[in-house]
């Protein structure tokens, strides 16, 4: 498959991932009778990907390892399955213990039963991307949400008397389950693609294991902060303000409008998906120019969709319920631009993992952007609302942005203006897929 095709069909992929996305996301505010408790599952559920996010700085020094030494595949592979099953086992021993002894909240205790989920979920998906497989890794990326929402509906149609309780209780249970689901089928292609053997055993390298820890620990520090920073507007409305029942219709109505917004994320992470492993194997001016190129057509992407979101939000809000969740259409158009330039910055921050090996350069950053994004949330919040946390994470991307192409133009010695200033030819492809659809329309007219 060519790389146009490659990024089509990604695209695709990842599009339908984003309707799947506001599919469950809608019939659970449908389903859940209190608007606060949609609030806290998504609560619980960012809690829960944050983990992901963690271990995915660990697994990406095996996804970037296996472009640059495909004859130690199997070494590389070992490993990864000795340490990211072990600290799995461990964060549900530590889960174990904390609701046995700590008897927490619902949000905390879903969240940490299914973070070690998400943990193999996130190795098992970059080990497909370092592997080239990305048709496996499209079908894997929508496997949750699929699952999700085939036994959620289920589940509902034999169940539509309950009371809230068990309806909130049995949306956790069916997300657990989603996940797992997920976990073993996508485990099971990467062992299909290295041909089952020596790839399914657990095993410890000291070879391995002074660059995974050196590499992994920094990298790990990254991407979660680079997360925190992504959620510091949805967790500080909670945080900032008395948790009562009207923060909690405030969380869960402002989490309608992130949910929306980050549509665009979805999508644009198909260009980062098709670049990933060329990014990882590429170094010099090479990996420069294939940054600079999937940048701007992450922005043109990001652009193109955020008009569409734009248009179609009124209509999503009607879908989820007006009278539950029409709030949420200012922030959402105030949060719009910030995501848009967000999308960019992701795509750049895996130049510095990927192809330099440098993810501290992603932890200053981030944990600068979270602090002035925190900062902002705290004036803004009490005072705005809903409002106040979307002005602020518009402001803080803004900022990161700016903040990358400064380091990106530092580290590789090359003009950060070609990161984010659209050239004529980049529009080429658009043209082109536009022209045929045309073409085909006026050929069955």
């Amino acid at each position: 498959m060519n790389g146009r095709k490659t990024l089509f069909m990604t695209f695709l992929f990842r599009g339908l991932s984003a309707v799947l996305t506001f599919a469950t996301s809608a019939i659970t505010a449908r389903y859940l009778i209190f608007t606060g408790d949609r609030g806290d599952f998504q609560t619980s559920t960012t809690y829960a990907t944050s983990g992901q996010r963690f271990a995915g700085g660990y697994s990406n020094y095996f996804s970037m390892s296996l472009p640059r030494r495909p004859d130690e595949g199997t070494q590389i592979v070992q490993m990864g399955n000795f340490m990211m099953f072990l600290f799995s086992i461990l964060v549900w021993l530590i889960a174990g213990a904390v609701i046995w002894f700590g008897h927490p909240s619902t949000i905390v205790m879903f969240s940490l039963i299914g973070m070690p989920l998400t943990f193999l979920f996130g190795y098992a998906s970059r080990l497909l991307n370092a592997l080239n497989a990305i048709s496996e890794l499209n079908i894997a990326n929508v496997l949750q949400a699929v699952s999700f929402l085939v036994i959620y509906v289920v589940y509902i149609l034999f169940n539509r008397h309950v009371g809230e309780h068990y309806r909130l209780l049995w949306t956790y249970r069916i997300w657990l389950a989603s996940w797992a689901i997920a976990v073993i089928a996508t485990m099971l292609a990467v062992y299909r693609h290295l041909n089952w053997g020596d790839s399914l055993k657990w095993k410890w390298h000291r070879t391995e294991w002074k660059h995974f820890v050196q590499f992994g620990t920094w990298s790990s520090l990254a991407l979660l902060l680079g997360y925190v920073n992504l959620r510091t507007d949805f967790w500080m409305i909670g945080w900032v303000l008395p948790y009562d029942t009207a923060t909690r219709r405030m969380v869960s109505v402002y989490g309608i409008a992130v949910s929306a917004a980050e549509i665009l994320i979805t999508l644009s992470q198909s260009i980062a998906t098709v670049v990933f492993r060329k990014m990882s194997a590429s170094g010099g001016d090479e990996a420069g120019v294939v940054t600079e190129n999937a940048s701007r057509q992450t922005l043109i992407t990001s652009f193109i969709t955020a008009c569409g979101l734009a248009v179609a939000m009124p209509v999503l809000v009607v879908v989820y319920g007006v009278h539950k969740y029409g709030g949420a259409v200012g922030p959402f158009y105030v949060l719009l631009p910030g995501l848009i330039l967000k999308t960019v910055s992701t795509l750049i921050s895996q130049y510095f993992t990927n192809s330099k090996g440098k993810p501290v350069t992603l932890v200053v950053i981030s944990i600068l952007m979270i602090a002035f994004n925190a900062a902002i949330c705290a004036v803004l919040i009490p005072r705005f609302g809903m409002y106040g946390a979307s002005i602020s994470s518009t402001i803080a991307y803004f900022a990161e942005l700016a903040s990358y192409v400064y380091w990106y133009s530092r580290i590789s010695g090359r003009n950060g203006r070609n990161l984010w200033l659209v050239q004529k030819s980049d529009f080429r492809p658009y043209i082109e897929m536009a022209s045929g659809f045309v073409k085909r329309v006026k050929s069955r007219a």
